[in-house]
């Protein structure tokens, strides 16, 4: 048989996290050996070796290996399918180059869903086509054996993703408009919306992925900014009117004197994590890119104003003759698919960027002055904050006509 090793690429390979020992980890990369794991990837036998035996921890992406394996079959139950489902109550670690080591406990427990008439035809569909009861059909959700009944007022959402999968439903197009809430508590609650491609929340990604984060051990979402409380609270107004919110954060000062917007919402973080491929952790990339290819001119405006108010750096060079300092505008990250998101919104709003990649760090830069100067006049007004504006007036010759 021809090997099909390395089909389909794993996107958390530079992710920083390592997973200490726990059973249903273990359990879930046996599963994915048994249906063939080391025939799609080569994987260091070593590697999981150790970590059956408790001597070192491992690296997350061998799990997503053996969650995509998994994944191909109905049969096996969703929470060894799902890495963060299968991370949920594990222990991980990530170490900083001054050898310090963050270990926290995850917390990814299944959402819920309001149930309706649309939810108890496809459940009922699913276990006609399953040809099991409702007992056996927890067990692929992640419940324990004796759960008799999945299915009420509320049905968790790992029951609505392999309803999902042995339907061949899009899971989004199916949730749209329903309430998504926690487990104990409808506090968080949100709605799921409606429109696929919305400028304002991919403006809200562009901002969780640039100065926030999903939290690990915590149901929350966190934004941070230095003396910027006005964009904080636009982020908010954003989360509050297209999710529905009702409790919509808190603001906080960091340790070092940044503010911070914390919205404690499981149902928010889950949304993120599965809807829009947004790992849970801190420096965590993208897992894939946006969908902006079919934009208005006016959308393409918004997410770019998002990119040059976060990583963008506004600044100036000098001419030849340094007589005048003219602008130019550059974004740099480490994370691949925020920065070709940065580049094609470019390339949408006809703008001719550079693209340079160098040991993890990407940048797109745009050089010429009077295209930067036709880039800030077509985004500024989308600017929640325009003291990079300013700055750029200040520091350039004549005010570069801004």
């Amino acid at each position: 048989m021809e090997s099909t090793k390395d089909n389909f690429n794993l996107r958390l390979r530079q992710n920083p996290y390592l997973i200490e020992y726990n059973p249903d980890v273990m359990k879930a990369i046996d599963v994915s050996i048994s249906n063939g794991l080391h025939d799609y990837y080569d994987i260091d036998s070593q590697f999981i070796d150790e970590y059956r035996n408790k001597k070192k921890p491992l690296p997350i992406w061998i799990l997503e290996a053996a969650c995509n394996v998994n994944s191909k079959h109905h049969l096996i139950p969703i929470n060894h399918q799902n890495i963060w489902y299968c991370l949920n109550n594990a222990v991980v670690t990530r170490s900083q180059p001054s050898g310090r080591i963050f270990q926290s406990r995850v917390c990814f427990s299944p959402c819920y869903i309001d149930v309706d008439e649309t939810i108890k035809k496809v459940f009922i569909d699913t276990l006609n086509k399953l040809g099991t009861s409702q007992s056996k059909f927890s067990l692929l959700c992640g419940y324990k054996v004796g759960t008799t009944r999945i299915i009420n007022k509320k049905i968790p959402i790992t029951a609505i993703l392999k309803i999902c999968q042995v339907l061949k439903l899009d899971i989004w197009q199916l949730l749209k408009g329903h309430k998504l809430f926690g487990k104990t508590s409808k506090t968080g609650t949100i709605i799921i919306p409606e429109k696929e491609q919305d400028p304002d929340i991919l403006v809200l990604l562009t901002w969780i992925k640039t100065e926030g984060h999903l939290t690990l051990s915590h149901p929350s979402i966190e934004i941070n900014q230095k003396n910027d409380m006005k964009s904080l609270k636009e982020i908010q107004r954003i989360i509050k009117e297209k999710f529905r919110l009702k409790k919509c954060g808190i603001f906080a000062i960091g340790k070092r004197g940044d503010d911070r917007l914390i919205i404690s919402s499981s149902s928010l973080r889950q949304f993120l994590c599965l809807k829009h491929q947004i790992p849970i952790g801190y420096k965590s990339n993208s897992l894939e890119r946006m969908n902006i290819n079919n934009l208005s001119d006016e959308c393409c405006q918004k997410i770019m104003a998002a990119f040059i108010q976060t990583e963008g750096c506004l600044s100036y060079n000098y001419t030849r003759n340094k007589k005048k300092k003219l602008p130019k505008f550059e974004f740099i990250v480490k994370d691949q698919a925020l920065a070709e998101d940065c580049l094609m919104t470019l390339q949408k709003m006809g703008f001719n960027p550079t693209y340079h990649h160098k040991q993890n760090v990407y940048k797109v830069g745009l050089y010429n002055s009077k295209q930067v100067i036709d880039l800030i006049n077509l985004t500024k007004n989308y600017f929640f904050n325009t003291k990079k504006i300013s700055y750029l007036k200040e520091v350039c010759t004549s005010g570069i006509g801004l």
